[in-house]
């Protein structure tokens, strides 16, 4: 793999300022290409008008203050529940209370809520949890793959990386399709718009070189939900 040691202020800002553009598109990587849809989402496109129409779209849509304000009950609503489940789990004093597990169920929690619209429970996603196939997906996408480094070997998946990464991609998918038609279904008015609600109105439409569909938002959806957890 091509690599460039930055070793001094200069070239840092030759690097990160002068000729941005330049470096600002990220190599081919396995992880992206079989969870996200071929590379679709936010985090791994390359630079270009669909990179920069998805980020504007989902700092507008999804981190601007007026989006997050707009949770801010419910976040209330999701540490309160937190913290009663601690309270309760703490009477029974044979059982030890994982804080770390707490936390990261709460991210979650509020993540799905806030991108998805609701919780999903465990049951209606895949034998092996929500929660645990959003861990085993972050797991893949950064762990060392050789198939990255030495393209030639990728398709022999020495690792078993490339089957692992399918089947995130099948559980995540199979969901995503339940969460788009849902959305597609008219809202009551009662329940905040969520981000899912914004993606799926792009559906069909032409953005500059390129059109959106499913996969596009699928990805969009998915990178945004391992973001937030």
């Amino acid at each position: 793999m091509p690599t460039i040691v930055i070793s001094s202020p200069e070239a840092a800002e030759l690097f990160l300022k002068t000729h941005d553009l330049v470096f600002a598109s990220r190599p081919p990587h396995e992880g992206s290409k079989h969870i996200s849809s071929g590379q679709k989402n936010l985090s791994f496109s390359e630079y270009g008008v669909y990179w920069r129409d998805t980020r504007k779209m989902c700092t507008i849509e999804l981190l601007s203050n007026h989006k997050i304000n707009s949770f801010k009950s419910m976040r209330r609503e999701e540490v309160s529940l937190c913290v009663e489940s601690i309270r309760a789990a703490s009477n029974n004093r044979s059982v030890a209370v994982d804080l770390s597990d707490k936390v990261s169920s709460l991210s979650v929690d509020m993540s799905c809520r806030m991108v998805l619209g609701k919780k999903y429970r465990d049951e209606e996603f895949d034998e092996r949890g929500f929660k645990a196939v959003v861990r085993e997906g972050i797991q893949l996408a950064s762990a060392p793959n050789l198939g990255d480094y030495i393209p030639i070997i990728a398709p022999l998946d020495l690792q078993v990386f490339t089957k692992r990464m399918k089947s995130v991609n099948k559980a995540f998918d199979n969901l995503f399709e339940k969460i788009i038609e849902e959305h597609l279904q008219p809202n009551d008015g009662e329940r905040t718009k969520d981000f899912v609600d914004v993606m799926v109105g792009f559906i069909g439409s032409e953005e500059s070189e390129y059109r959106i569909e499913r996969p596009h938002v699928k990805a969009i959806i998915l990178v945004s939900v391992y973001t937030k957890s």
